[in-house]
């Protein structure tokens, strides 16, 4: 009987984690068209933060599925699917922030920005809490104190943006975007 019920209990939990996916490869956060992943590891350290840029994409969509097996045992697939403003594409960055000085400061998101060629100031998305619902990992939306935090960031800009720079703590913090358009 106990080998029946863990079995019982084990398969849901194994076909829902299988089924749970955000949509994209191993290269990739999001997809969409024209999505355009780029792994980096670009480092850059000002007097208080150290900064790695690991990843950064550019999409027009995210998308998650999300599998669920109903009582009768059919698995019922929702689809998620979120997208920029008119004209606007999502840029995601995977982002390492370290505390490496030491002192008061805090690596605040109301100052790190993304800009382009035309000198356009870029913030983070107001809310990209969605990023979790996709299965995403975030970076928190909190101004960050002491420690280490990884994640995601996304932003949401024009399509026609080109040469962004992810820029923080005064200017100190400055990262070129690969293929940054």
């Amino acid at each position: 009987m106990k080998k029946r019920v863990f079995i019982y209990l084990t398969l849901p939990l194994l076909v829902l984690l299988g089924a749970c996916s955000n949509g994209a490869s191993d290269d990739a956060v999001g997809s969409g068209s024209p999505g355009r992943s780029e792994a980096v590891a670009d480092v850059t350290q000002s007097e208080m933060w150290t900064v790695e840029l690991s990843r950064a994409e550019m999409t027009d969509t995210l998308t998650a599925t999300l599998a669920a097996i109903q009582y009768g045992g059919d698995i019922l697939e929702t689809v998620s699917e979120i997208v920029p403003g008119a004209g606007n594409s999502f840029l995601l960055l995977e982002l390492t922030i370290e505390k490496t000085g030491v002192g008061r400061a805090s690596f605040s998101w109301g100052e790190a920005h993304i800009t382009d060629k035309d000198g356009n100031i870029y913030y983070r998305h107001p809310n990209d809490t969605f990023l979790t619902n996709l299965g995403i990992p975030r970076l928190k939306g909190t101004d960050i104190v002491l420690g280490k935090e990884s994640g995601y960031i996304c932003f949401e800009i024009p399509k026609d943006a080109s040469d962004l720079r992810f820029r923080a703590d005064d200017g100190a913090i400055d990262i070129g975007i690969p293929n940054g358009r």
